[in-house]
This record gives structure tokens, C-alpha cells and sequence, in this order.
């Protein structure tokens, strides 16, 4: 993974779950001598109840809160080899992440599903599913629930020109999370003839052969597509190929039954320059039943729907 330079964690998760995920980070950092950043986001208060009165002084809770969790964020991690900046903010968590992103310029951003999983999907989780949705650079998110496994699953989008450079960017990630925990890679893709259901009503006039044989034409091409991708990044050449015919949410999530991985890694939007557009439908299936740690890649030129800032916030607190 030695592609993140700028790492942004956001640990707003449990506690047992955050600290996995600065152990993951912090090792993270290391190999990529990155530079880290541990963020938190306090509620915010409104304006006629952030200020009290005790013992005749008047008090920031906002302040305070965002100093109680500064102190915590410290604790968390007493000693480490690797220099981290903390900082703590108040307001909505997904939207001031995404602003410190675009005003940082982080590449990787990491988290835990916040809140935590109830329903033992990312789907329960409202703040991971807006960041997954809308931030504009990678988004990992660590679930503990897969633990104890250690396969590595691509799931690669169309195979058409506009999605090949973001297919190439899921193997080249996918191919070094794999190398870096020495875990298998699995490549899965779902192909299907369109409008195959109406092609062979009677009406149409085909016969079953001849629509069998526009299918086969569909997963040879497919098949030829993937063969071309796995030879321009060296680490995916030997990984292991499910190609499955059908919807290809269905498609990936019977690989993820079958494999079992600690990772998923998929793009959540084929194409790029589409304003507003926050995640295709194949991806928002999947990432909303998913109980896997996941990778979601946003192809170039993404455009995220949350507003660019031009002053620094008040209430903010950078160390």
C-alpha cells in the first residue's frame, strides 16, 4: 500500500474497535512513511445552550467536550515510532471529514463503522455509509468482525474504456493490501447479456442457441478484459478469477460467501466528472449488506456533493 502519503483516521468508533484500527494505521503509516492524523468530531450544541454558567464563570461546553476528547485521543496511543498529529472538531462527523480532506489534501482516509455495527452490516452504519457515499479519496473501513480472516477480494467494475483506469487502480490496491498481510487475491466480475429475458421471448425470433452464443460473446470478452488488467499490474497475475453470470451485486456478494475476506476492495462510482452523483447502484447494494472490512475507490475526477470551506471553523482545536 505504498501509495498513501497523507493518512487521515477517524477514531469516533468503540473503543475495542478503535484501537484495532490504530494499530492497523500506525502500521500503515510506517510503510508508507506517511504522515498520520488522528480526527475526531464532538456533537455540536446549539447556540443558546453551548454556554453555561458555574460558579460565576461562563463555559464553553463545546470546548470542553472538544478537550475531554483531545486528552482521550492522546491516552490511546502513549508511544509511537510514528509522528501523529491529533485534532478534534465539532459538528457533523462525514462532513467535517470530508472538508478536512479537501482542504488538507489526505489520500487515504480510515475509519470504523460509526455507529458501530447492530445489524452486522455497513448499512446500520449512517456516518461510514455518507463518507463511503461522498469522500472524494479512498475510504477504509475496518471492521473487527473479520478479524481472524485474511483474503483480499477486488471486485472489478464494467469492463468498458471508462471504467478501465479505476479497474487498474482496484488491482494495484487490492494486489499490495494482499502482499502486505501475505493473504490470498481473489478478482471477481460479474457479466450478463443485456436484455437477455426480452431477446429470448418468441417474439423476438431467436433461438436459444443463438442467444447462448451472444452470452458466451459477452463472457469471452470479459474474460479477455480481465486477462488484459492482470497483465498491466504484475502483483494481480496470479490471483484467482470468480466470474460469475447475473447481476453483479449478487455476483459479488455469492464471492464473499464463497471467499470469505477481510477486505473487499471496490470502486464506487465507474465513471468520473459526474457532479452530484454519489455512488452507483451495484456499489450501495453491496456496501449496505456487507459485513467485511472495505476499500471503496472513487474513479478520478470524482466530485464530492459536499461544499468547499474557505476559513478554518470555529470551535476547531489543530495540534
Amino acid at each position: 500500500m505504498k501509495r498513501f502519503k497523507n493518512i487521515l483516521v477517524v477514531a469516533d468508533g468503540e473503543s475495542g474497535a478503535t484501537h484495532s484500527l490504530l494499530s492497523t494505521s500506525i502500521d500503515l503509516a510506517r510503510r508508507n512513511r506517511a504522515s498520520l492524523t488522528l480526527f475526531s468530531v464532538v456533537e455540536s450544541i446549539p447556540e443558546r445552550r453551548r454556554y453555561q454558567k458555574r460558579n460565576g464563570r461562563r463555559l464553553d461546553l463545546v470546548a470542553q467536550m472538544i478537550e475531554s476528547r483531545m486528552a482521550e485521543l492522546k491516552a490511546m496511543i502513549p508511544h509511537s515510532d510514528v509522528p501523529i498529529h491529533y485534532e478534534v472538531v465539532s459538528g457533523s462527523a462525514h462532513v467535517e471529514v470530508i472538508e478536512r480532506v479537501k482542504r488538507l489534501g489526505h489520500d487515504l482516509v480510515l475509519t470504523v463503522p460509526m455507529p458501530p455495527l447492530r445489524r452486522r452490516s455497513l448499512g446500520s452504519s449512517s456516518t461510514t455509509m455518507h463518507l463511503l457515499r461522498k469522500c472524494p479519496v479512498p475510504v477504509w473501513v475496518h471492521s473487527p468482525l473479520t478479524a481472524t480472516a485474511d483474503a483480499v477480494l477486488v471486485a472489478l467494475g464494467p469492463m468498458e474504456p471508462t471504467s478501465h483506469d479505476l479497474n487498474i487502480k482496484l488491482l494495484e490496491l487490492g494486489s499490495s493490501l494482499a502482499r502486505t498481510g501475505d493473504s490470498e487475491l481473489h478478482v471477481v466480475h460479474g457479466w450478463r447479456l443485456e436484455g437477455e429475458a426480452m431477446i429470448r421471448s418468441p417474439r423476438m425470433g431467436y433461438s436459444p442457441e443463438e442467444v447462448d452464443a451472444m452470452g458466451d460473446a459477452v463472457r469471452r470478452e470479459a474474460e479477455q478484459e480481465i486477462t488484459k488488467l492482470r497483465e498491466a499490474v504484475p502483483g494481480a497475475r496470479h490471483a484467482s478469477i470468480i466470474l460469475g453470470n447475473g447481476d453483479s451485486a449478487d455476483v459479488i456478494a455469492a464471492a464473499i460467501d464463497e471467499v470469505n475476506p477481510a477486505t473487499v476492495v471496490m470502486g464506487t462510482l465507474a465513471r468520473s466528472g459526474i457532479p452530484g452523483y454519489i455512488i452507483g447502484n451495484t456499489a450501495e447494494r453491496v456496501l449496505v449488506e456487507v459485513n467485511r472490512s472495505v476499500l471503496a475507490v472513487k474513479p478520478e475526477g470524482f466530485v464530492t456533493p459536499i461544499g468547499a470551506i474557505d476559513a478554518w471553523h470555529p470551535g476547531q482545536m489543530p495540534y
